[in-house]
């Protein structure tokens, strides 16, 4: 998260500028390497780190160049010394990582454009050790540390906390080999840069970075949730952006459907104030046709008549005859 803000701020940085800025975002683990991707080949080409955490990196200021001498032999900050290695055309190569190489790596070119390689270096193994760090609760931290390759475990290993030895300390538990440390309760002091060292080798040496922010990229109860309610809370953002247009346009239609409404009751009232005989005459003439069909819905009835049965030469009948006729 933190590396992706890094880029987004350094990208705006760019652009205001109106320069074309490439990024790219690379994952490595410890002990391994990577190749910085620049755009051409030049003599004014330059280079900027800057790292995540400068105090783990141990680096005064925001970012530093990076330098090279004549022969390309030597190389400042004198950390990438014997690692980072210049290629043609322009590239670099940086190897056996450590987590503090975490950072954007710029290269600038003379007409301004720039490459961005945005670093983020895991738990590995380095330099034969491979150190990690886990959260037990809020307020408990564990850093543990073990040989990567086949060597006699049974030789311990002791810690230092940026570059200096750790010692006795009320809020750091060892164990008998020092291979884990517990540290609590979490206070400010032990964010920085923990190096693990062999007892078998003092060259075998790794380290891992602490910051404040550890506890989310950790595995710890619930650091999943937070990072899930941040996709919710970006998602939810970004749809209400796209809902905005859509609301606009609904928004018109109604406005302009109203308007001809208005506008048609408009014209209706100008033509009943210009003409109002011709109205109250059509709507005498419908009330007329009202009446008339009441009047004739009204006279309509109904008559039996019987007739007394009489003799016929031909026809002899006993039944009396009933006639229906509509009197008007």
């Amino acid at each position: 998260m933190e590396l992706c803000l890094l880029g987004l701020l350094m990208d705006l940085f760019a652009l205001k500028k109106g320069h074309a800025v490439h990024q790219e975002r690379i994952i490595r683990a410890s002990g391994e390497q990577i190749l910085l991707p620049c755009g051409k080949d030049s003599p004014h080409t330059r280079w900027f780190w800057f790292p995540l955490t400068p105090r783990c990196a141990n680096i005064i200021g925001e970012s530093v160049e990076i330098t090279w001498s004549p022969t390309k032999s030597y190389v400042t900050p004198t950390r990438f010394n014997q690692r980072l290695v210049y290629q043609s055309p322009g590239s670099l190569l940086l190897r056996n990582l450590v987590m503090s190489d975490e950072g954007t790596y710029v290269c600038r070119l003379p007409n301004g454009s720039e490459t961005h390689t945005i670093l983020e270096v895991t738990t590995g193994c380095h330099n034969h050790l491979t150190v990690s760090s886990q959260w037990l609760n809020e307020s408990s931290l564990r850093l543990s540390c073990h040989h990567c390759r086949s060597v006699n475990t049974a030789r311990g290993f002791y810690w230092t906390l940026n570059s200096e030895r750790l010692g006795r300390r009320s809020w750091a538990q060892k164990s008998h080999s020092g291979s884990y440390i517990t540290l609590n309760p979490i206070r400010p002091v032990i964010w920085g840069r923990w190096e693990c060292r062999s007892t078998v080798n003092s060259s075998w040496v790794s380290e891992i970075c602490l910051k404040q922010q550890t506890r989310e990229d950790a595995a710890a109860p619930g650091g999943h949730d937070v990072r899930e309610v941040e996709v919710w809370i970006w998602t939810l953002f970004l749809a209400g952006l796209a809902l905005v247009p859509v609301i606009g346009i609904v928004l018109c239609f109604c406005k302009s459907t109203g308007r001809k409404n208005k506008e048609r009751k408009e014209e209706t009232d100008h033509a009943s104030l210009r003409n109002p005989a011709g109205i109250l005459l059509r709507q005498n003439e419908e009330l007329s046709e009202r009446e008339s069909l009441e009047e004739t819905s009204a006279s309509l009835h109904y008559a039996q008549l019987q007739h007394p049965s009489r003799k016929s030469p031909s026809i002899l009948t006993t039944d009396s005859t009933t006639v229906y006729a509509a009197i008007v």
